[in-house]
């Protein structure tokens, strides 16, 4: 079991909100349990970046798109296979 480095009580406030006070993460990850105990485990969130060949693919649909060099477009209804009757 961890050591317990900081205690104190919290109002939840107008909007259903409580303050952490002096947390060194960004993000939790909340348990509310049926007990009414509730539990927060930091999250790292990772980095979301996109690889260089993915950003070079995007930049050269932008340049082709720019140059008017585009597909015909495409109904929805044709790709998805939406025959439009309501039942």
């Amino acid at each position: 079991m961890g050591t317990v480095v900081a205690e104190y009580d919290v109002k939840k406030d107008e909007r259903n909100r409580v303050t952490l006070k002096s947390v060194s993460f960004d993000y939790y990850h909340a348990k509310v349990f049926d007990d009414g105990h509730i539990e927060f485990y930091p999250q790292v969130l990772t980095d979301a970046s996109l690889s260089v060949r993915t950003l070079a693919m995007m930049d050269s649909a932008m340049t082709n798109a720019a140059r008017g060099k585009v597909s015909k477009a495409l109904n929805p209804r044709d790709v998805l296979d939406v025959t439009g009757d309501d039942e």
